[in-house]
């Protein structure tokens, strides 16, 4: 008693040790119970499978039996070949009936019951199988079990130009497949009494070195290491596909070649140009998550950077026929930004609003002074978002959950990474937008 008083003041003390030891045992009785449930349903699928399987062994022997017009030689010879490479199949005949419903044994496995009647409860079954449920041209599979062995036995119709009925009888045996079933679950117990030693043995041996501070620190490493691995991938693929692209323009560009392949180089070209893109915005999304995305704020004139933006978009939206224009201020309206920033993500925002705005629309930027501060407005009459939408519309990976919205391009990180670099120039970005009219977004800026 007083030990076990002990014990319960020293998990008191220390709670993560309790609910370590409480996840000791839940775990692997979450690990039986699905454990369980897999392999109940691989059995159920296996046996499914061995159904099937018959059920095209029957098909396809029913159609060699008519190929060779009721050979019977031919017929015995398959039998032997299947039953060989087939070792489950421990019995295949195939069976003639006569006018008095008796069944002879025209071809077997076993040759010595070639010319024997079937009889007892094997006769009694198909006699059954016949009145029931036994149809031409579809097998009929019976599952029975003895000794502990499950079995299943498999008939099948066949009937010649004369109107002479033969019947092909197969029993197979699951054996095998129980026996594999029970040696894969006899392993898997053992590792998890494995596991289970080898846990017990850890939680006692490093309890002292539980700490929180040591959990943080180490938590702070691997999020570093997965920022500089996700750098580092990023900056892998983009030099490869860079070069794909330049390679696929090369192509394309080349008269010597056929039009197929001009088109393949395009698909090429354009499929890595969005890979491009993407492996671009994971990059953002790293940096901007380990804090080493670069701010370099400094006097800009806006309006210098909005026309640059719709430069360089012009072309995509040409080809949708979807005007750009800008409207507002047509003086200087300077704001303490980073340039090269603001110009990245007011690309992400036209982008997006070229993308879901339908062809012959209109985009606008607007600038206003509002003495305090700049606005800047993103225009478009393309679907517009919800309201619910709106509130996670600059979440990571969001996209609106619609058909239209489905067939377009996007991983769901460019408005994300538009709000982080807003934000990162002490500026705000909002959204107005009336579903089926067409989308504001609103970013503003201190001078």
């Amino acid at each position: 008693m007083k030990l076990f008083k002990n014990g319960l003041a020293y998990l008191r003390a220390h709670p993560q040790l309790g609910m370590t030891v409480i996840l000791v045992f839940v775990i692997p009785v979450a690990f039986i119970v699905s454990s369980q449930q897999f392999i109940d349903a691989g059995r159920d699928n296996q046996e499914n499978l061995e159904s099937e399987y018959v059920g095209i062994l029957h098909d396809v022997f029913a159609s060699y039996v008519r190929a060779v017009d009721f050979d019977i030689d031919k017929i015995q010879s398959e039998i032997h070949y299947l039953g060989k490479i087939n070792p489950d199949i421990f019995r295949f005949e195939v069976l003639k009936a006569d006018k008095d419903g008796n069944f002879t044994i025209v071809a077997s496995l076993n040759e010595n019951k070639v010319g024997t009647l079937l009889a007892g409860d094997d006769r009694k079954l198909l006699v059954d199988v016949l009145d029931g449920v036994l149809v031409k041209d579809y097998p009929y599979l019976y599952r029975y079990a003895e000794d502990g062995i499950r079995y299943w036995k498999a008939y099948r119709y066949i009937q010649d130009e004369d109107g002479e009925i033969y019947i092909a009888l197969t029993q197979t045996s699951l054996e095998a497949i129980d026996i594999l079933f029970y040696n894969r679950i006899t392993v898997a117990y053992y590792w998890l009494i494995a596991m289970l030693v080898v846990v017990m043995l850890l939680i006692f041996r490093h309890l002292k070195l539980i700490d929180y501070s040591y959990l943080y620190r180490e938590t702070k490493k691997t999020n570093e290491m997965k920022d500089m691995f996700t750098n580092m991938i990023a900056h892998e693929l983009r030099a490869p596909l860079t070069a794909m692209r330049g390679y696929a323009s090369m192509i394309r560009q080349d008269h010597s070649v056929s039009d197929d392949i001009k088109k393949y180089a395009e698909n090429i070209e354009e499929a890595s140009g969005r890979l491009v893109l993407i492996v671009s915005d994971l990059l953002d999304v790293a940096r901007i998550q380990s804090g080493k995305l670069k701010i370099e704020p400094k006097k800009n004139d806006i309006q210098r950077t909005v026309t640059s933006v719709l430069s360089a978009m012009k072309s995509v939206a040409d080809e949708k026929s979807i005007e750009l224009k800008k409207e507002g201020l047509n003086g200087a309206l300077v704001a303490n930004i980073d340039d090269k920033r603001l110009h990245q993500a007011l690309t992400n925002l036209v982008s997006n609003a070229v993308k879901y705005t339908p062809a012959g629309g209109a985009i606008t930027l607007e600038l206003s002074d509002l003495q305090s501060r700049v606005e800047i407005r993103v225009k478009d009459t393309g679907m517009g978002i919800s309201a619910d939408n709106q509130k996670k519309l600059f979440a990571p990976f969001f996209r609106v959950n619609t058909t239209e919205v489905d067939a377009i391009v996007g991983t769901g990180l460019g408005m994300w990474i538009t709000k982080q670099l807003v934000e990162l120039m002490k500026g705000s970005i909002g959204v107005e937008s009336i579903k089926g009219v067409g989308t504001h977004i609103v970013i503003t800026f201190p001078k």
